[in-house]
């Protein structure tokens, strides 16, 4: 039974409830041929099963199946941020670990190369591809950001994925999207498998650590005084099922290019807003800084 359903331009999700009380999700990519690309990674990634704290995928055409405890992601269940949802604290030690299991796994795997996201982005940054949207906010970042700071950030991205000195297998797009809880808090997993790939451990935990601060500063600045915002709390037990000290510049610059990638997706293919243009100058100033207050939301 079909339980709940979303999507925007690039990604449909449908939920399915089954006999056995688990719920099978079921991610479909209308863009690109990521399932096809990911049924490679995945066909040698069956070890990753041994991790309870991982749900790995299964490719099914243009579609990734997973099974999980639970119909509702985290981010979901968290935003808009409320009083009556407590920090969800041991959600995001679990992601820690689930993390971890990534990231010391020593099994290679066919083929995965570099963050996908990241090659996404850095076309986008030297081209402005994409949808109308897309286009449009390649020109708005080039007017109030400047071509210096797109070449800034394109080198970011060139510099994560150059090499393999310290390089894991990583997630490659871990987000509150892809964290589901069981109904009651626990037994989370984290959905893996559609963007396996390689690189700094930093990536994976800059990439989420970029997600949780964008939320706190949009809280901050747009939700009512005295509204919860767990999110501080939830970047703390990250780290702490983590258990490991990341280098604190690839960690600044990671979590920035996760809040411009996040920009351009919404640019591309959810829709044009209002705040983009005040969202931009907020990224001016954090490349301008070389990205060491991205996380200071979270502080």
């Amino acid at each position: 039974m079909k339980v709940d359903e979303y999507g925007t331009g690039q990604l449909h999700t449908e939920i399915f409830a089954t006999e056995d009380n688990c719920f099978l999700w079921r991610r479909r990519h209308l863009v690109g041929g990521t399932a096809t690309a990911v049924a490679v990674g995945i066909r040698d990634a069956e070890f990753l099963d041994s991790s309870p704290h991982l749900a790995v995928g299964r490719p099914d055409g243009d579609t990734v199946v997973y099974t999980a405890p639970g119909s509702r992601s985290l981010a979901r269940i968290i935003w808009p941020p409320a009083p009556a949802q407590l920090p969800p604290t041991a959600a995001m030690t679990t992601v820690g670990r689930a993390l971890r299991d990534l990231n010391t796994c020593t099994t290679p795997l066919t083929a995965p190369g570099p963050p996908p996201a990241l090659g996404r982005l850095s076309r986008w940054l030297r081209t402005g591809d994409g949808k109308d949207g897309a286009a449009r906010l390649h020109q708005l970042c080039t007017d109030r950001m400047g071509p210096t700071q797109l070449r800034t950030l394109d080198d970011w991205c060139h510099a994560a994925s150059a090499g393999t000195t310290g390089h894991v297998l990583l997630h490659g797009e871990p987000s509150l999207g892809l964290v589901v809880p069981g109904p009651d808090g626990h037994d989370t997993v984290l959905l893996t498998g559609e963007s396996l790939c390689h690189g700094r451990p930093e990536h994976d935990m800059g990439w989420l650590l970029g997600e949780l601060a964008e939320m706190a500063d949009v809280a901050a600045r747009h939700l009512p005084d005295g509204t919860t915002t767990p999110f501080a709390a939830m970047a703390e037990a990250l780290s702490a099922g983590r258990d490991w000290t990341p280098d604190p510049v690839l960690l600044g610059r990671t979590a920035t290019l996760r809040r411009m990638a996040h920009l351009v997706d919404f640019a591309g293919h959810v829709g044009w807003s209002d705040g983009i243009t005040g969202y931009v100058d907020t990224l001016a100033a954090l490349v301008g800084d070389d990205g060491r207050t991205v996380l200071s939301p979270l502080q």
